[in-house]
């Protein structure tokens, strides 16, 4: 939850009352799910390190749908309480809500999913001649014409705030696009009309400037997490690029490494 929306408050009936909050329309299904298992987590009935039942035995529990269980899962992963595996039950990682939104992946295509599951509004678009400075940041040519498209990143169910601004800037001569609020790499494949074989993600910590600041509607200053995604195309050559600028208290990055 934004600090604009909910604030936040101690005490794990408080921090259940938080999950409650996360939306104000009527509670679908999924969201009665979610509650109920957050309140499992919260209250110390599940304990972190454990596994969560898998979806079907999930779905027969709570006397709901697969889908509802997989979106329930979903919140549970975007307050902090849970990750997932493909092949694997949930997994409980923490016992009070820690981030605003989770960023978990171990393959490109669970970078995609976190992009598909927030909502990008763009609201402005230039071209823009690459100088020192952005060519180093994109790891292009100095003098390059890219579009570049800024805005805002919510999530998906609009129950947050602004989770980030953005900048996306497209190998395109174009003065405008459609770019669609799921703006993933098979997105951008389409918009660009090349192959994108590999994407890199560059995580950097900073503070807010006083311009991203008001944007975000946070304090300037602030502790925030950058992420850089550059899209490249077979050769090397990127052909996209996507930073979000997260303040500290919205969004937390999970990385999973597995051996052998």
């Amino acid at each position: 939850m934004a600090p604009d929306t909910v604030q936040r408050r101690s005490g794990a009936a408080r921090r259940k009352g938080e999950v409650a909050a996360t939306r104000e329309s009527a509670p679908t299904r999924a969201d009665q799910v979610a509650r109920a298992l957050a309140a499992d987590i919260l209250e110390g009935r599940r304990a972190v390190g454990s596994d969560l039942p898998a979806e079907p035995e999930l779905a027969a529990a709570q006397g709901s749908s697969l889908a509802a269980v997989r979106a329930a899962l979903r919140d549970l992963e975007g307050l902090g309480l849970v990750v997932r595996s493909r092949g694997e039950a949930p997994r409980i990682v923490a016992s009070e809500i820690r981030a605003n939104y989770a960023v978990t992946a171990q393959t490109d295509g669970d970078a995609g999913d976190y992009l598909a599951r927030t909502r990008l509004v763009i609201d402005r678009q230039r071209q823009q001649i690459a100088d020192a400075e952005l060519a180093m940041l994109l790891g292009t040519p100095e003098g390059a014409s890219w579009l570049r498209l800024t805005g805002l990143r919510f999530a998906a169910d609009a129950a947050f705030g602004p989770l980030s601004c953005v900048d996306v800037w497209l190998a395109t001569r174009a003065e405008q696009v459609g770019l669609p609020e799921e703006a993933t790499a098979s997105v951008l494949e389409q918009l660009l009309g090349v192959a994108i074989v590999e994407v890199e993600e560059e995580v950097m910590a900073g503070a807010l400037t006083p311009a991203q600041a008001r944007y975000l509607r946070a304090r300037g200053g602030a502790p925030c997490l950058s992420l850089l995604r550059r899209y490249r195309k077979r050769g090397g050559a990127v052909v996209a690029a996507m930073r979000d600028i997260h303040p500290a208290d919205r969004v937390g990055v999970l990385i999973r490494l597995r051996r052998g």
